[in-house]
């Protein structure tokens, strides 16, 4: 009986997490994606191009302002061009005026928990067309964040918020005190 109650568990779980794989648990802890991530930041949503729809062609770009950065960007870099996964239904949402604490990955390394199939194929540049008045000649930077890739709205009432941005600020003080070269 216990056999079988187990397998049956085990099914269960498996199943929920197929079925139910657009749903992310709530985000880690910093320290969990700031090696991982290729840049890191603070950042307030200026622009997206979600249609809201939800579809399976999803071909959305999200440009944040940029308040505070942790790793990757340069000081004088003030925006960053961010793709929220798509060729699915499952893709994160970003609002337009919201604040997040973003964790944003090269295309050649997307974060451990994506899904496969929210990523164009590996070696494969993403089909999406680039937002109106973009010059197709030179593109910004895109960065990939998706659903389950660390990100989190700052308007969020956990607690455990303003800590991330003191450890993250440490982190990127530390980086900066070992940076410094000998002459």
């Amino acid at each position: 009986m216990q056999r079988f109650l187990a397998q049956t568990f085990f099914v269960l779980i498996v199943v929920t997490r197929f079925a139910f794989g657009c749903d992310c648990p709530p985000p880690g802890p910093a320290s969990e994606y700031l090696n991982s991530a290729s840049v890191v930041f603070l950042g307030k949503v200026v622009f997206t191009d979600d249609d809201g729809s939800g579809t399976f062609t999803q071909q959305t770009f999200v440009r944040f302002q940029v308040e505070e950065a942790y790793k990757g960007i340069g000081p004088s870099v003030r925006q960053v061009w961010v793709d929220p996964g798509s060729y699915t239904s499952c893709y994160a949402t970003y609002q337009v005026g919201e604040r997040y604490l973003v964790f944003a990955y090269d295309r050649a390394r997307p974060p451990k928990d994506t899904l496969g199939m929210s990523t164009a194929p590996r070696g494969q540049a993403s089909t999406k067309p680039l937002p109106r008045g973009m010059d197709a000649k030179t593109p910004p930077a895109f960065y990939y964040a998706p659903e389950c890739a660390g990100t989190r709205n700052m308007s969020d009432t956990r607690s455990d918020i303003p800590a991330e941005i003191v450890y993250l600020r440490r982190c990127k003080a530390r980086v900066e005190k070992t940076a410094v070269q000998q002459p």
